[in-house]
């Protein structure tokens, strides 16, 4: 009987262990072969982009569940030419734009392709603002015609006062590892809203002034902090560290060491950046390296993996490359990521996920504290929400035992290594009601 009782808790295991394996997050597809979707609160509208039957992007509208689609173009916009939706104002009275030029100019060692301006390529774009019902249109940049100029990536501060974009200043270089995809410097304007929209005051931020990709992503709630990737240091577009720079001071802080990591996000709360990064990714057979979801504080510290994509035979991977793109908050803990399936072009779909509030977003309910990673193998982190009253975090096994009690004050690391493989529950002594669980691996 001893026996079969353990088989039968092994089997338990085994089961809870598959459902929490990838806890962090809950991801699900929101809508297929569309990318760079954008969320607006204010009139629950998302924005994204599409290709249309002769292969150029087009923005499209929807509601949050990705319904009643329709098309938002300008009449003055060449249909056959690429445009993207990069920002809502948060009013949602507009939409920034990055819409490819209409003239084929002759250039002198380029021929100009349809490809050069797919969004996230960015060549020969401007800026424009579209009003949501697509009525009136108008042109912030007016960039040189020619493959050294273009934008990518936008950020709206969430007082919607700027908008910043990274700005191509000199072609690709397929032989130069650190110009691959381009030279760039990042902007920042001051909004100007009324009768005719416009930009002012730009801002130009080129780190220690050399040749390198910088690309952008958001901008701190007060406005003073521009957060984005660069080559400025390592010279390779395939090392790609995470920054932040002041503003005002113009001080420079890096947030990541590993080799690939992009996209650093504010989270609503600006306490944290969930970005993406090849870390950990499993590389498939004959396919190169994808990226997954991270969260981290907005000093670089408490990384923390979201999503599991291209972690082999995990729930959430298909076991092919997957690579986790720009994303846009829906809420504290809710999210729609574009993921590309292709390491070429803009092809994938848009998913919405679902953050586990214990890896510690916004202001969580209930147990009182927040705790990562899970599983562990050797320690977990702890941190109290009321962060000026000391309390105590108990440990206790699947039998009820307690099995470790430690006393602190806002955070701590707890030590499990002594602990065997399985399941256990923390929670507050001050609050016994409320318990979490975790694995032991």
């Amino acid at each position: 009987m001893k026996n079969n009782n353990r088989a039968f808790l092994a089997i338990i295991l085994i089961f809870l262990m598959h459902g929490l394996y990838g806890q962090s997050s809950t991801i699900t597809l929101w809508k297929d072969s569309v990318i760079g979707a954008i969320w607006n609160e204010t009139t629950h509208t998302v924005a994204y982009g599409k290709k249309d039957a002769n292969g150029y992007y087009k923005i499209y509208l929807s509601d949050s569940l990705g319904n009643n689609e329709q098309p938002l173009t300008y009449s003055a916009w060449d249909p056959n030419r690429h445009q993207w939706a990069e920002e809502w104002h948060p009013s949602g009275d507009y939409l920034f734009c990055y819409v490819e030029k209409t003239a084929y100019v002759a250039e002198a060692g380029h021929t100009r392709i349809p490809d050069d301006a797919i969004p996230g390529y960015g060549g020969y774009t401007d800026i424009w603002i579209i009003k949501r019902d697509g009525s009136q249109a108008w042109q912030l940049t007016n960039l040189p015609n020619n493959y050294d100029n273009g934008v990518i990536h936008g950020a709206i501060s969430p007082d919607g006062t700027k908008f910043a974009w990274s700005q191509r200043i000199q072609a690709p270089n397929v032989w130069d590892l650190n110009l691959a995809a381009g030279a760039y410097i990042m902007q920042v304007a001051d909004f100007i809203d009324g009768p005719t929209p416009s930009i002012a005051n730009i801002q130009s931020f080129q780190p220690d002034g050399l040749l390198a990709a910088n690309e952008l992503e958001s901008i701190s709630q007060d406005n003073t902090t521009l957060s984005f990737y660069s080559t400025y240091e390592t010279q390779n577009i395939f090392n790609t560290p995470i920054y932040t720079i002041n503003m005002n001071t113009l001080q420079i802080t890096q947030l990541t060491t590993e080799s690939f990591a992009q996209a650093p996000t504010y989270t609503p709360d600006g306490g944290h950046f969930v970005y993406m990064t090849g870390k950990d990714c499993d590389i498939f057979p004959l396919e190169i390296q994808g990226a997954d979801w991270w969260i981290m504080d907005t000093l670089g510290n408490n990384k923390n993996r979201i999503s599991r994509m291209n972690v082999l035979n995990d729930p959430q991977s298909v076991n092919h490359y997957r690579l986790c793109g720009s994303i846009s908050f829906m809420g504290p803990h809710t999210l729609l990521g574009g993921v590309m399936t292709n390491p070429f072009g803009l092809t994938g779909y848009t998913v919405k996920v679902q953050i586990n509030p214990t890896i510690g977003i916004g202001e969580e309910t209930g147990p009182g504290f927040y705790f990562y990673p899970n599983p562990s193998a050797d320690a977990l982190t702890v941190h109290l929400k009321n962060k000026t009253e000391k309390e105590s975090i108990e440990i206790y096994n699947s039998y009820g035992e307690l099995v470790k009690e430690k006393q602190f004050e806002g955070s701590t690391i707890i030590d499990i290594t002594h602990l065997s493989s399985g399941i256990y529950f923390l929670n507050l002594k001050s609050n016994p009601g409320y318990s979490q669980k975790f694995i032991k691996r």
